[in-house]
């Protein structure tokens, strides 16, 4: 599947030029870093790196509430935030100590169930090592339920519940109220909308959409997924264009249907 994908870049490159670039800054999607399970999730450390390296000469990565408090300037397209979802350990020990390194700051979404007290956890992290990116001031700790449920399938008190132990969780073992909040999957859902509004001040879905007059929605925020087969060349195409019609069909794919 991966060699599939890098065949067919360039093809979905190409009908970028055809359709108006994203608006706004370009918010990315990192799940995991160098753990070597092939995944599109799973990028390599060597592309990480060089990714990192390439967005600190030529972008500007700022903190997400920054980036949204510029989201309609004239220059909003060179700013880019570094996010990072569920909760994995090569978070820290991996991809943290590349951004640590260049001072770049990022948003790590966490799915509370998944963090752990020790090392038991495998390859999830634990309290402690939040607490330690948390204290180098670069990360801001965003809400990505309890479980990692897929909202449009629970019900609203399933969601507020699932929501609530979320933030007590975050709040008491780090001490900080979350602020920003990711759909699990990247998937909206019209039960939970409300209620993530209510909570947070911003909301991440998944993969930037094909339209053409996109309107810009604090509790809909697209992001842009980087994936195994990005490497270097189609990693700076994505920045670029968004590869807006690769990630149309993979939702497509995925049947889902929602913003």
């Amino acid at each position: 599947m991966g060699g599939l994908r890098s065949l067919t870049k360039p093809v979905f490159a190409a009908l970028d030029r055809i359709l108006r670039p994203p608006r706004g800054p370009r918010l990315l999607i990192y799940h995991q870093v160098g753990a070597g399970g092939g995944r599109q999730t799973d990028v390599t450390l060597e592309d990480f790196q060089w990714q990192i390296d390439w967005l600190a000469e030529n972008r500007k990565v700022v903190e997400l509430e920054s980036a949204l408090s510029h989201w309609d300037s004239p220059e909003s397209e060179k700013l880019a935030v570094l996010t990072f979802d569920d909760g994995y350990l090569d978070t820290f020990t991996t991809a943290f100590p590349v951004l640590n390194a260049h001072g770049l700051p990022f948003t790590i979404y966490i799915a509370t169930s998944f963090i752990g007290d020790d090392s038991s956890c495998h390859d999830r992290l634990t309290w402690g090592q939040l607490s330690e990116m948390l204290a180098s001031g670069l990360v801001t700790v965003g809400a990505h339920t309890d479980s990692h449920a897929d909202l449009r399938t629970l019900e609203e008190d399933q969601v507020a519940d699932e929501i609530r132990r979320s933030n007590e969780l975050i709040e008491s073992r780090l001490g900080v109220r979350p602020r920003h909040f990711a759909y699990p999957w990247g998937y909206w859902g019209s039960t939970a909308d409300e209620i993530v509004r209510r909570e947070y001040a911003s909301a991440a879905l998944g993969s930037a959409r094909v339209r053409t007059s996109p309107a810009f929605d604090l509790h809909q925020l697209h992001r842009f997924p980087v994936q195994l087969s990005d490497g270097r060349r189609w990693f700076v195409k994505r920045l670029v264009g968004g590869l807006l019609v690769e990630e149309e069909l993979r939702r497509r794919i995925r049947g889902y249907r929602g913003p």
